[in-house]
């Protein structure tokens, strides 16, 4: 039988294990956002100490970070590729779940890192926005405990607020909606009931739902944006006036499409905010009234303002000379374009079919699961060597009907593509990531197989 004393030196090593995962993230706070807190010695000093006095004074300075740092502050690091990791996560969520001064700060923070983490871990198809309590609770069981979920009254206006937010066809629409900050004053309006774990789950699955929608809303907007520029650059158009969402009155088209690069990356200020989310609208709006008069002035007012079909990607101009940039730009181009395809997408398969150019491509469930959860470097390379398989297909089925302009930049790409996905395996084999290990070497496989076959075919 365990002593008093080995339990109690267990419990202590736990405790510096977990002090010493969460350190390099709120030491990095303090850096990055010049925090008025010095760095923690007794963290820095690579010694474990077993006096109960000293892990009081790691925790005293872990609780005067909290009281500094902000909710936005801690979403832009986590979604970073430094941090962001399941374990990292479930450090956080223990560290701030206990805590007795449960204010609105708290509340915040539990309603992020909570989401967060349901995303990073739920079985289910990552696009499914009928998840259920029962999915919610199983997955937070490792920070909540078990759970068994309840029906509350509240619920239903929970319920239908999602529902509104679903049924919103632009971020405008969502941000002139009011659904936001009604959603906020439902929690906070629960006042202490909020902070039990069955209500936590059903909070979770709400802004799960939220989450989902912003996401679907921003991609509708960014491919909006992106098409609308395509349009303008062909009608000779190569600024428009941005006033109205506060940028110059002769904006570059070229900047706007830098701009929609930085949109797509993860979410620096808080949701409630919104000013990002606002502007991105505005530009939609400013583009779309653009495209609308010189298709009107050219063809009348019944000319459609958008071109239908699917976009190319694999075809350069015969005499051009690929480049790094043309590759890299016409990469990422592929896997906004998947992603949007995936947000769109109302299956409940975890296996998806997207459409690149010319060619339908199949994606696995962990593929699906990286174009949504994004941010960290294994997620990045199965998106680039998925994309890369696309953009493989959709040159081999041009080639096929006689233009093979595109298909040796693409099999170069995919080649690139292929030796950087097998130096993340490597990587992830190093770490002990055995789950990541597999999934990278099983995208790897599917792209060597692809350029195998074209290149058999040629």
């Amino acid at each position: 039988m365990m002593s008093t004393a080995t339990a109690s030196l267990i419990e202590i090593a736990a405790e510096w294990r977990s002090a010493r995962r969460l350190y390099s993230f709120y030491s990095t706070l303090i850096r990055e956002f010049q925090l008025e807190v010095p760095h923690c010695k007794e963290l820095e000093n690579p010694v474990d100490r077993a006096e109960r006095e000293v892990l009081d004074k790691v925790h005293k300075w872990f609780s005067q970070v909290d009281r500094q740092v902000q909710v936005a502050q801690m979403r832009q690091l986590l979604q970073s590729d430094r941090f962001g990791e399941e374990q990292l996560l479930r450090a956080l969520l223990l560290r701030h779940l206990p805590q007795q001064q449960r204010d609105e700060a708290l509340r915040d923070k539990l309603d992020y890192l909570l989401v967060q983490y349901f995303a990073a871990v739920a079985p289910h198809h990552p696009h499914d926005s009928q998840v259920t309590s029962s999915e919610v609770a199983q997955a937070l069981g490792p920070v909540l405990g078990a759970v068994i979920p309840r029906e509350f009254l509240w619920m239903k206006q929970f319920d239908e607020i999602a529902n509104s937010v679903d049924r919103c066809s632009t971020l405008s629409e969502l941000l002139d909606s009011g659904l936001v900050e009604l959603g906020r004053n439902k929690k906070k309006a629960l006042g202490a009931q909020y902070f039990s774990p069955e209500a936590l789950v059903q909070i979770t699955r709400f802004n799960f739902r939220l989450r989902l929608g912003f996401f679907r809303l921003m991609h509708s907007d960014l491919q909006a944006i992106r098409t609308a520029i395509q349009q303008l650059e062909s009608a000779g158009v190569s600024s428009v006036d941005c006033r109205e969402a506060g940028l110059g009155s002769e904006e570059p088209l070229a900047t706007l499409r830098t701009l929609c690069h930085q949109w797509k990356k993860p979410f620096r200020e808080a949701y409630r905010a919104g000013q990002s989310f606002r502007q991105l609208g505005q530009i939609r709006n400013i583009l779309t009234k653009k495209v609308q008069t010189i298709a009107s002035a050219k063809n009348g007012p019944t000319a459609l303002p958008f071109q239908a079909g699917p976009p190319e990607f694999a075809v350069m101009a015969p005499d051009a000379a690929p480049t790094e940039s043309h590759a890299e730009a016409t990469l990422e181009k592929v896997v906004d374009t998947i992603s949007e395809q995936l947000f769109a997408s109302k299956q409940k398969s975890t296996v998806s079919t997207v459409i690149v150019g010319h060619a339908k491509e199949v994606l696995a469930s962990w593929e699906v699961k990286a174009f949504v959860q994004a941010g960290d470097p294994t997620c990045r390379a199965i998106q680039r060597a998925v994309a890369a398989r696309c953009l493989v297909a959709d040159a081999a089925a041009l080639a096929k009907e006689g233009n093979k302009s595109g298909l040796l930049e693409a099999l170069d790409c995919a080649h690139h593509q292929a030796a950087a996905i097998q130096e993340q395996v490597a990587k992830a084999k190093e770490r002990g990531d055995i789950d990541a290990a597999v999934s990278l070497a099983a995208t790897a496989k599917r792209l060597l197989a692809v350029i195998d076959a074209t290149e058999k075919s040629k």
